[in-house]
């Protein structure tokens, strides 16, 4: 099976049909469609790695679609660019770390606390500073909580995958 290759082919039908209701889901959910089958395309690949080439290829798309969707991707850190070594070819890659992004990586709450202090100061003892104190407190709680879930998620893994490799053994 050729790098980058989702399956054995007699699946190739089925997977191809996942990826496309995944894809609508995503969709469904504000993504741009291309950007979303090839998130999950990605996903269903063996490696987690393909090339543009490879995508357009997989995904019957245009390279320059490709490229818009991999750029909206790499932006929202869902998937990351690595370069093909001895090559000047990009390869795209999905692994564990976009759900993080996903779950931490909250432009909200990376810059709404310095915005709602500025907001509270601007506004002293008033109705209105109220709301941002308490804004400002849910981002408090939401990132500590989301810290806390981080962990336990982790751990929970790791827990998955010893079972898994128990089984496989």
């Amino acid at each position: 099976m050729a790098e980058g290759s989702s399956v054995r082919e007699d699946k190739a039908g089925e997977v191809g049909a996942f990826v496309e209701r995944f894809a609508s889901t995503l969709t469904d959910a504000g993504f741009p469609r291309l950007a979303a089958r090839v998130f999950a395309t990605l996903l269903v690949s063996e490696t987690g790695r393909l090339t543009a080439a490879e995508l357009a290829e997989k995904l019957r798309a245009s390279s320059g679609g490709v490229s818009g969707a991999v750029r909206y991707l790499v932006h929202l850190r869902l998937i990351r660019v690595e370069r093909d070594p001895g090559t000047r070819r990009h390869a795209y890659v999905v692994d564990g770390s976009w759900y993080e992004a996903t779950v931490t990586a909250n432009p909200f709450l990376e810059r709404g606390e310095a915005d709602l202090r500025e907001g509270i100061a601007i506004l002293g003892d008033s109705p209105a500073a109220d709301r941002l104190n308490e804004t400002l407190d849910l981002i408090h709680f939401l990132r500590d909580e989301t810290q806390a879930m981080m962990r336990r998620w982790h751990e929970r893994k790791a827990e998955q995958r010893t079972r898994r490799t128990a089984r496989r053994a």
